[in-house]
């Protein structure tokens, strides 16, 4: 039974005692169509609906006013996925002074069934002391009080006319032809009980067990062996500590300080709850969830205890999954805005670089550590570039596209040249996806790289895909609908275990040139794109990556769209207004678009540009361009710039730069009012490229 249909049934039976002591005839609508139930003391049963409601009707009618139910100890236990059961001990108070029945237990069993209206009352037994019903304690009635009442007296005005030794044989007689019976029925009674419960016991889904004193089992039921796949006569009598682990047996421990504790300060407590692992028979280790509660003689100490184990081995990876993923958040906010910085300072480093080699012959002895230096930066871009995938600012651009075609390009890529054999196993059936292309392309980069690097012998990736149907409880917490299952299975040396739980954490790495974003990116571009990736290795075997990403729940021929590339031509010179929050890139920018031929004004946030656009307007010299940075901490940037400058000129050459280089403006700058879009850090050799083709020639 789920947390929800737990709470459910409680409400249900708190509302039952409730309605039931305040005498509410709303009751009545609580009980299912098939109802059945035992009257009184339990010795009629009642199997029409109607005819219960009519007995409820008249107790009610009988004894209108409030009772008052004190409710001692409840449990409630699943039989099934629709049926549940309630098991309640209480004493009730009747308007009547000094009633005997205040100061007996009684106890109600509900039987909760799920309809399609939702949770109803099925079955409802009372249990209480036989003799009260016999002396007419239960339901008191006006008339029933008068009649006793005149028996008393007609008893009283008897005695007096009988001996006192016959009125003595007479109430002996009669006290032990009354316990006699009483002890009968009582008998009848335990043995009902005891076969009821046993049989709630046999049947429960739960684990149900009893510890003595010393915490031996002495009772388990058959649900163990099909949990943990012992036989009950394998763990009676054994000490609960054999099947804990070292954090299970502390924690059991600590409960059993926290009850003694209690105990020393006059309080007896209740139900007590933990979690631990349990071993199973197999060798198998897993989470239950364990409530108990202590069994205790008529001096109160403890005789043992009992209580129900459940397994929720999926709910703690579902929660270990969850904390990983924040974890991942947390550090992929981090890594965004490291990224955007070094960008910046790359920018400066690699535009200096490519404008000092415009001045340098090739011959020149400073050519070639300019050029070496310029692979470098470009080697630290795209570790930047790796950082920004991984961080939460590069959310995806998506689009429709078919996974086959993306597929097979990538293996045909990467592996090229390679002595690992690529193997596609992809049916046309397969369904489309709308994700970011560039990003999954990269995300199957990673992916098939680790795979040839873990097979330098040679051997074969293999790419599976599948369409399928997830529901909403599935171990990898995704809601249900259409997916596309894909999997990368090689036959390379496989991942150590130790080593298995932290292959998509930033920056771990088995390799010795490796940076650890390549897995790490990976799980964020499947995160983000709301899929979910997993992994499986067996050492000295293979590995697999298994993704799930949601699909269209159908296919889409439509694998790619067409890509333009800038024409180039002679630049026409001209104005060009240069915004960017950082001196550094203002000045060595404006200093290389001055080298190819344009005059530069330059500013450091969106407000001033507007500013100087408009003023550039009004003084009919407009500037050619503007060329804006898209991030400006604490000030406008180009996005909100771009918009209030179109206002002013709708035919303004507007052009978008960020070092968040896959920022969905990046990717669609002309949704945004953009012409075209650089990335930093950037060449001189690029602005020049762009310039020419957004540009008209003179």
């Amino acid at each position: 039974m789920d947390t929800s249909d737990y709470h459910k049934i409680r409400q249900l039976f708190d509302d039952y005692l409730r309605m039931y002591s305040s005498r509410d005839d709303l009751l009545t609508t609580y009980f299912s169509d098939n109802f059945s139930g035992f009257t009184g003391g339990g010795d009629f049963l009642v199997k029409d609906r109607e005819e219960w409601v009519a007995i409820t009707r008249q107790d009610f009618a009988q004894v209108k006013e409030p009772l008052t139910i004190k409710l001692k100890d409840l449990a409630i236990q699943s039989l099934a996925d629709t049926i549940a059961v309630a098991t309640g001990f209480f004493t009730i108070q009747l308007p009547i002074k000094d009633h005997i029945l205040s100061r007996e237990t009684a106890r109600l069993v509900l039987i909760f069934r799920n309809e399609s209206t939702g949770w109803k009352i099925s079955h409802s037994s009372i249990s209480i002391p036989y003799y009260l019903v016999r002396a007419g304690e239960v339901y008191p009635m006006q008339e029933l009080e008068e009649r006793n009442k005149f028996l008393e007296e007609l008893v009283i005005e008897r005695t007096r006319q009988l001996s006192e030794a016959n009125a003595r044989l007479q109430r002996t007689n009669e006290e032990l032809e009354k316990e006699i019976v009483e002890h009968r029925h009582a008998e009848e009674a335990l043995r009902e009980s005891e076969v009821h419960y046993r049989l709630l016991a046999e049947e429960a889904s739960d684990v149900i067990w009893q510890l003595d004193s010393d915490y031996r089992f002495t009772y388990i039921s058959p649900a163990d062996e099909r949990l943990r796949g012992f036989k009950a006569d394998e763990v009676i009598g054994r000490h609960v500590f054999e099947f804990l682990n070292e954090e299970g047996i502390t924690e059991l421990q600590k409960m059993a300080r926290i009850r003694l504790e209690a105990e020393q300060r006059g309080k007896m407590l209740g139900t007590q709850t933990f979690e631990a692992q349990h071993q199973c028979k197999d060798g198998r280790w897993i989470w239950v969830e364990i409530s108990y509660t202590s069994k205790r003689d008529a001096y109160g100490a403890v005789t043992g205890f009992h209580g129900i184990s459940r397994e929720i081995t999926e709910r703690k990876e579902r929660d270990k999954e969850l904390l990983k993923i924040e974890k991942l958040e947390s550090l992929g906010a981090l890594a965004g805005g490291i990224a955007h910085d070094f960008n910046n300072i790359l920018t400066g480093i690699m535009g200096n670089i490519s404008f000092a080699q415009m001045f340098l012959d090739p011959a020149h002895k400073s050519h070639r550590p300019l050029v070496e230096a310029e692979k470098a930066s470009v080697r630290a871009g795209e570790l930047a570039h790796q950082l920004l995938t991984f961080a939460r600012g590069g959310e995806p651009v998506k689009k429709l596209f078919s996974l086959q075609h993306l597929i097979n390009e990538s293996i045909s890529l990467f592996l090229r040249g390679s002595n690992v054999k690529g193997i596609i196993e992809i049916p046309d059936s397969i369904h489309a996806v709308e994700a970011d292309e560039g990003q999954m392309n990269q995300a199957f980069h990673n992916i098939i790289i680790n795979a040839a690097q873990s097979m330098p012998e040679g051997g074969t990736l293999t790419v599976t895909a599948q369409n399928e149907m997830l529901y909403n409880a599935n171990t990898m917490n995704l809601p249900g609908g259409s997916y596309v299952r894909l999997s990368f299975a090689d036959q390379g040396s496989g991942i150590s275990d130790a080593h298995l739980k932290k292959i998509f954490d930033p920056y771990f790495t088995t390799k010795a040139d490796g940076n650890g974003l390549g897995l790490a990116s990976v799980h964020s571009i499947v995160s983000r794109h709301g899929g979910h990736i997993g992994v499986n290795s067996v050492t000295g075997k293979g590995t697999t990556f298994t993704i799930h990403l949601p699909s269209i729940g159908k296919t889409y021929s439509k694998h790619q769209t067409s890509s333009v590339t800038p024409t180039t031509g002679a630049h026409s010179g001209g104005a060009i207004l240069l915004m960017d929050d950082e001196e550094m890139i203002r000045d060595m920018t404006a200093e290389m678009l001055e080298y190819l031929g344009y005059q530069i004004t330059t500013c450091d946030n969106g407000a001033t540009a507007i500013t100087e656009y408009s003023a550039a307007m009004k003084s009919g010299s407009p500037f050619a361009a503007v060329i804006m940075d898209l991030t400006i901490p604490g000030g406008m940037g180009g996005k909100e710039a771009a918009q209030q400058i179109l206002v002013i000129d709708p035919k303004a050459c507007l052009i978008v730069s960020s070092g968040y280089s896959n920022d969905p403006i990046m990717s669609d700058y002309s949704s945004y009012g953009f012409n075209a879009a650089i990335a930093k850090p950037y060449k001189m050799m690029e602005f020049e490229q762009l310039l020419s083709a957004v540009l008209p020639a003179r």
